[in-house]
């Protein structure tokens, strides 16, 4: 699976997903969505069809780390 950073501020990050439906995406936005740090997170497709889903994350601190954090939360439990 390819991500393609689409932006990447301070407080603010969105990722395309290439390769792959919104079902990854959509794991990482259940993660993220709990967390106090993150005061919003969505996962958005261009067109229901064709489009790319992206992940749009805002956060008060680093929301790479955030994502990688999720996504490290994730295989953990997908080991068990």
């Amino acid at each position: 699976m390819k991500l393609n950073i689409i932006e990447d501020e301070p407080k603010s990050l969105i990722v395309e997903f290439d390769d792959t439906d919104r079902g990854i995406a959509e794991l990482i936005r259940g993660k993220l969505q709990d967390k106090a740090d993150v005061e919003f997170v969505a996962v958005t497709k261009t067109h229901f069809e064709v489009g790319k889903p992206r992940l749009i994350v805002k956060s008060n601190k680093n929301p790479k780390k955030l994502v990688i954090d999720a996504i490290e939360e994730i295989r953990e439990e997908l080991k068990d």
